[in-house]
């Protein structure tokens, strides 16, 4: 296998992690989950499975199907076994939340391969792993490729959820589309430009900001440096009021990586059912949760 997977695939995992951040279920996991099962399977996460959905397991070995254990299996509505296949639908009364132990044998003794791989099952409708690839002997390296593969186009279809321009997408509407498309703070429901105080020693740096406000809605625009070397994301962002309500942000816009070479432009905004207009503290932490900075004194026009 090329060397370059080694490097390519655990970045590309770390990327769809930190992006996966995105709020909103699915109705199923897109694309195969691959598994490969050591001599000790023990770290192999959770298949994921749904009501009335199935999930088909692929081996690369035969399995032996009449010693294939399943938990429960009076709640799943078909369970089908094949030489190397195994096709699960789960009952509609199987209970969300549901943990079920899925035990299953090869059918080829080996000394040096696992004789039998031990699941566990979770019943979520939300996200559903359709199909499963498990592999019992070396993954080749067309496996891989495929999915670097899936893993880019995951990435990008995620990237269009945030509304990132990086990503392609279209530019968000309402307070964000207006303030991202002008390189002004319009003077419609508009407080004066000023910078904000920041409660602790600030990572972020403030040129200039604004706030905004629409009727419930209430918006945010930043000019913003990095104080150290290490680029800055905005992962999440909070409004707090006086009583110590959150108000989370629509998902954030920022016109680039936020560096301590580069200004960069950070739109935010809240749906505030609050007719308090002053008092606020605005809370962002990076795409890691491990920065994160405090501004207060915000208030709204």
């Amino acid at each position: 296998m090329p060397s370059c997977l080694f490097v390519v695939l655990p970045l590309l995992l770390w990327s769809s992690h930190v992006l996966a951040a995105s709020p909103g279920a699915k109705d199923a996991v897109e694309g195969t989950l691959r598994m490969e099962v050591g001599a000790a399977d023990s770290g192999i996460r959770p298949i994921h499975i749904g009501p009335g959905v199935s999930t088909t397991l692929l081996f690369d070995t035969d399995i032996q199907q009449d010693q294939v254990n399943l938990e429960s299996r009076a709640q799943f509505a078909r369970v089908s076994t094949g030489s190397s296949v195994l096709v699960l639908v789960p009952s509609n009364d199987l209970p969300q939340g549901n943990v079920l132990k899925l035990a299953i044998p090869f059918k080829d003794a080996s000394s040096t391969l696992p004789s039998r791989l031990s699941l566990t099952l979770v019943v979520d409708s939300g996200a559903v792993d359709r199909q499963v690839e498990v592999y019992r002997r070396a993954r080749s390296a067309e496996s891989y490729l495929q999915e670097i593969q899936q893993l880019r186009a995951e990435l990008e279809r995620l990237r269009q959820e945030r509304g990132s321009p990086a990503g392609g997408a279209s530019e968000p509407t309402g307070l964000r589309g207006l303030l991202i498309t002008t390189p002004a703070f319009p003077g419609l429901g508009v407080d004066q430009v000023r910078t904000f105080n920041c409660r602790r020693q600030c990572s972020l740096l403030m040129d200039k900001g604004a706030t905004f406000s629409s009727g419930r809605r209430r918006a945010v625009k930043l000019l913003l440096t990095a104080a150290d070397k290490k680029p800055w994301t905005i992962g999440r962002a909070v409004l707090v009021d006086r009583q110590g309500k959150e108000w989370p942000s629509f998902p954030p816009f920022q016109s680039g990586p936020i560096t301590n070479e580069s200004q960069v432009t950070v739109v935010l905004e809240f749906d505030v059912n609050n007719p308090d207009w002053e008092g606020y503290q605005l809370n962002v932490s990076d795409v890691d949760g491990a920065r994160t900075v405090q501004w207060s004194g915000i208030s709204f026009p």
